[in-house]
């Protein structure tokens, strides 16, 4: 678990706070990126929700000259980047610092970005004539460079080796970077749209991503998912049906997917597809069920006619594991001790393009 000055830096306030002062004692290392020194700066400027800057520069006449974007567990949002290039403009310099390398895909920054590593923009500070700026300075850069090496060798692999397990990381925020920084090599496999975020409720690093069945309406997609609690050891892997469109015609449809899936969304089933197109990977994957699934009760019928409410799970169960009443996946463990970045964009793929086939030959 973290702890120490990594528990500090564990949190992107903290770390704006700690620029901020690093800015206060000594703003020129900004100059070589923005162009100019600034004359003062402020913290969280404009906050309105999201709409605010983790660090706004400003020049000697008051104006800004530069406006930060602070991120660790989280990724910067199209409407959050939109925001950025409305308000400033073209004149202020947009710097987003982050902990793993920005993919523009993933991010969809404006041009007007300038991407930072956060472990680099930090190191800016060590050779500060303020001997309190350049120490802390680089006790903070030592950290989030260890943070940043472990999330690519278990991402990508480093220094020419292979990819450490994913059990290699045990700290619930450290998970939740792992899965933002995999989700830009989810999006160039089969999948159409990938999400890092928590589970909601329990807080556990998650990564999603979707795929469109063939030939239904919009948003009827294939899922599949990865939920991990890093200091436990567990991570599930599912897959299955989602529906978005809400209303009686969407748990409508999203049953009939389900159903005429029911033979695929079975992790006995997705095992054996794996052993003919990757059997290395098939053995990462173990169930107590053979399904996967878990026993049905009630009849669902009767929840596609008037929706899921609450005390309902007393009574009903689809025989899926279900996120509402228009999701229904089956449920894998993964072996954290073997599986690793590469394996776990490699199993989401999979997924998505073994769902996608199944309905095909219906």
């Amino acid at each position: 678990m973290m702890n120490g000055l990594g528990r500090i830096l564990a949190s992107e306030t903290n770390v704006s706070d700690l620029l901020a002062y690093f800015t206060e004692e000594d703003p020129t290392p900004w100059a070589g990126l923005i162009g100019s020194t600034p004359a003062r700066v402020t913290r969280e400027g404009r906050a309105r929700s999201e709409n605010r800057a983790d660090l706004l520069l400003m020049g000697a006449s008051g104006e800004t000259i530069g406006a930060v974007e602070v991120k660790l567990g989280h990724h910067l949002s199209p409407k959050q980047s939109e925001w950025y290039t409305s308000t400033f403009g073209a004149e202020v310099t947009l710097l987003l610092a982050s902990l793993d390398p920005v993919s523009p895909r993933d991010e969809h920054p404006d041009s007007r970005w300038s991407a930072n590593l956060l472990p680099d923009l930090v190191s800016r500070w060590k050779g500060s004539s303020n001997s309190e700026v350049s120490v802390l300075a680089a006790a903070a850069e030592r950290v989030l460079s260890e943070w940043s090496a472990l999330i690519t060798s278990v991402s990508t692999g480093s220094k020419g080796k292979d990819a450490e397990p994913v059990e290699s990381i045990s700290d619930p925020f450290l998970g939740r970077i792992l899965t933002r920084a995999l989700k830009p090599a989810v999006l160039e496999g089969s999948a159409e749209s990938a999400y890092p975020g928590v589970t909601s409720g329990g807080g556990n690093a998650l990564l999603q991503a979707w795929r469109a069945f063939p030939g239904k309406p919009d948003r009827h997609d294939a899922i599949t998912e990865v939920r991990w609690q890093p200091s436990r050891r567990i991570m599930d892997f599912r897959f299955g049906v989602d529906v978005t469109k809400g209303g009686r015609a969407g748990r409508e449809a999203a049953w009939e997917l389900a159903t005429t899936l029911d033979s695929a969304i079975r992790v006995d089933s997705f095992s054996a597809y794996l052993e003919g197109v990757d059997q290395a990977r098939a053995g990462l994957l173990s169930s107590a069920r053979g399904t996967g699934r878990p026993t049905k009760k009630g009849n669902w019928a009767d929840i596609v006619e008037k929706g899921f409410r609450h005390g309902d799970a007393s009574q009903y169960n689809p025989g899926f594991y279900r996120d509402g009443d228009r999701r229904f996946e089956a449920s894998a463990r993964i072996d954290t001790s073997r599986a690793t970045g590469p394996d776990l964009v490699a199993l989401l793929d999979h997924a998505l393009v073994y769902l996608t086939e199944q309905l095909s030959v219906k």
